[in-house]
Formats: C-alpha cells, sequence, structure tokens
C-alpha cells in the first residue's frame, strides 16, 4: 500500500492539472473576391501552427485545436468545416479544398455559429480566439454581431477581425467594433499580396528529413492507410503553396501539436499506451502481428526512437532556415506597409497569449 500511494497520488495531480490547451477557430470569407486570402491561409496555416506549439504556460506546451469554417455563401455557414481538432492533415485537407462560394457575408451569423456549435474548453485559463477574416461590411446577416461577440466573450473567447482592405473601409465596415466586445484585435491586411518566396539552403534538407519522419510513422486500423495518404497530400499542398509554407509544415510536424493517436502507433504508445494492448491482432500493421506484448512494445519503441531523432534535427535545421528569412520577410513588410494574414494572426496571438498567461514565441 505504501508504494501504490505515491502513485495515486501523482495520477490525481495530473488529473487536477491537465495539460493547457490552446484552441483557434479560424472564419474565412471565401466569395469571389478572397480567393488571395484563402491562399494566404493555405500557405500560412503552419505558421500559426508553429506559433501555437511553442507558446506555453507555466513551463509546459499546450495541446493545440484548430477548427475551420468558410462564410462567403449562406449555405457554407451552418456548421464548421472541421470542427476544433488535433488532426492537423484533416485542417489541412479541408482549407485545400475550399474554393469559393457566394455574396452573404454573414459575420454575427458565423461567430454565433463557431461559439456555439464548436467544443471550447471550460478551463478559464485555456486560451481560446476566433479569427474571422473578410472584406464585406461586418453587419450583415440576420444575427447582430454585438449578440455574437457578447456570447463568445461569455465563454472566455476572444474575437480577432482580420479586415482585407484599409483601415478607413474596416472602420467603415464595423470590422473595428466587434474585438471591443470580445477582448481581441481589429487587424487589416492585404489579402492580394503575394506570399514570399524565399529559396533557402537549408529548403532540399527539410524535404529530406520531412520523408525520413514520414517513414516512422506506425499506421494501425482501417483507416491508416488513408490518414497516411491524407499526410503526403497534405506534404503536397503545403510545397504547393510555398516554400515557407512546406518548411513551416515540416517544423510543425516535429512539435507536439502534430499528434495523430488516431491512427499512428507512435503516438498512441506515447499518449495511451493501454490502448496499445487491447488493439485486436486484425488492426495491427504487418510488423507487429505474431509478436508478443513485449516485442511489440520494443518496434514501437525502435520507431519512437527514430522519429524523435528525426524531429530534433527537424528542429535545428528549421531554426537555420528561419533565421535566414527573417531579414528578407522584415524587408517586404516594411517595404510595402501592410500585413499578410500570417503576420495578422502572429500579432494577435501574441498579444492574446500573454493576456492569458501563456508566454508566446520570442
Amino acid at each position: 500500500m505504501r508504494l501504490l500511494a505515491p502513485l495515486l497520488l501523482a495520477t490525481a495531480l495530473a488529473a487536477a492539472d491537465p495539460a493547457p490547451k490552446v484552441q483557434i477557430a479560424i472564419l474565412l470569407d471565401d466569395s469571389g473576391s478572397m480567393s488571395g486570402l484563402i491562399t494566404q491561409a493555405k500557405a500560412h496555416l503552419w505558421d500559426v501552427v508553429n506559433q501555437l506549439a511553442t507558446t506555453t504556460r507555466d513551463g509546459v506546451r499546450p495541446e493545440v485545436e484548430v477548427a475551420l469554417y468558410h462564410y462567403g455563401d449562406a449555405r457554407f455557414l451552418a456548421q464548421p468545416l472541421i470542427p476544433l481538432t488535433r488532426d492537423l492533415d484533416a485542417v489541412s485537407q479541408q482549407l485545400n479544398a475550399i474554393n469559393g462560394g457566394g455574396g452573404e457575408e454573414r459575420c454575427g451569423e458565423v461567430i454565433m455559429n463557431a461559439t456555439t456549435q464548436l467544443a471550447w474548453s471550460t478551463d478559464p485559463r485555456d486560451l481560446k480566439m476566433i479569427v474571422i477574416a473578410g472584406n464585406e461590411p461586418f453587419t450583415q446577416g440576420p444575427v447582430p454581431w454585438q449578440d455574437a461577440c457578447k456570447a463568445a466573450i461569455a465563454k472566455g473567447i476572444m474575437v480577432n477581425a482580420v479586415h482585407c482592405g484599409s483601415e478607413d473601409e474596416g472602420r467603415q465596415g464595423g470590422w473595428d467594433q466587434a474585438p471591443r466586445l470580445a477582448d481581441g484585435n481589429f487587424l487589416n491586411i492585404d489579402h492580394n499580396r503575394a506570399v514570399v518566396a524565399v529559396q533557402t539552403p537549408f529548403d532540399d534538407e527539410l524535404m529530406r528529413l520531412n520523408t525520413e519522419l514520414n517513414a516512422t510513422y506506425l499506421g494501425y486500423g482501417s483507416d491508416a492507410r488513408f490518414a497516411a495518404r491524407r499526410q503526403l497530400e497534405a506534404d503536397g499542398a503545403a510545397l504547393a503553396a510555398a516554400p515557407q509554407a512546406a518548411a513551416s509544415r515540416v517544423a510543425a510536424k516535429s512539435s507536439q501539436a502534430y499528434e495523430n493517436s488516431a491512427w499512428d502507433l507512435v503516438d498512441l504508445a506515447k499518449n495511451r499506451a493501454e490502448a496499445v494492448a487491447a488493439l485486436p491482432e486484425e488492426q495491427l500493421p504487418e510488423v507487429l502481428r505474431g509478436k508478443d506484448a513485449e516485442a511489440r512494445a520494443a518496434v514501437i519503441a525502435c520507431y519512437s526512437a527514430s522519429r524523435a531523432a528525426v524531429q530534433t534535427r527537424i528542429q535545428a535545421v528549421s531554426a537555420s532556415r528561419a533565421a535566414f528569412v527573417a531579414a528578407e520577410e522584415a524587408t517586404q513588410a516594411a517595404a510595402s506597409g501592410t500585413a499578410t494574414l500570417g503576420q495578422a494572426l502572429e500579432q494577435a496571438i501574441a498579444e492574446q497569449a500573454r493576456k492569458k498567461g501563456y508566454t508566446p514565441k520570442p
């Protein structure tokens, strides 16, 4: 009993103090004039993930969940493209499937839907954010934006309004009002600004390491092949968007934010070891079939060690790449005088993380 007591105490403490959580719902106007916004979202998704993943609270890195809505057509905003999830490849897949809509930009309605439909954390310490981006007047639609923003902040969800256009146009359209009610930021971006395509000496090495990293996934269950294919498709989509998007995705895959317990045995063993032992033989990959529990654990441990080693190398190369492009990005931003969606999100995340007691990425 004396030996059991410390274990029970540790379990109780872990249950009482769960990992911090960061949740962000991205609401994108996908009407015809917003194709540049969608392009920027595709290019900067992994930048946002990396910033969230390197944010800490009390020295602990959070679990990151992302949701996605598009609202250029009233038919699209009734439900999320994807609810809050840690499956970032699924978020990427849905984002890349957006292909435009109509011209009914109902900001209040989509904010209210995101507030009421998603599984937001009830822990007041967690960072919860809605980011809505578009260019039409904020006042459209049957749901008053005031009601939607009040409902959001009542749940501790900060609402950030990203207007695609000039600051004067944004204020005239009411985009500056929502953040005042929901403790968020009013930001303006040039949604048609081209994504910076900076080639660096580190790009080829990151792509090679990404291939090594993908080889450390040990799929299980009926969805394993689909999930592995979706992983490769997300790699390809990021590469097609911009070199920076591809590099940011590889960096994100080396962080704890990229979590695939639903189909990968390495992540499952790390987070729920007991679930691995409970899997039936037919759900296991060929490399584990016919082996006893000890032999299975040894194989998974080998894959896990390989992954950790590759992730460490990715983090080092990613840091070198980031230093290489920082000066170029700063120069272009200063020259244009306007931000992109990625830069606006970075600003909002940093400010709101500090408000909630998180330490943002330096």
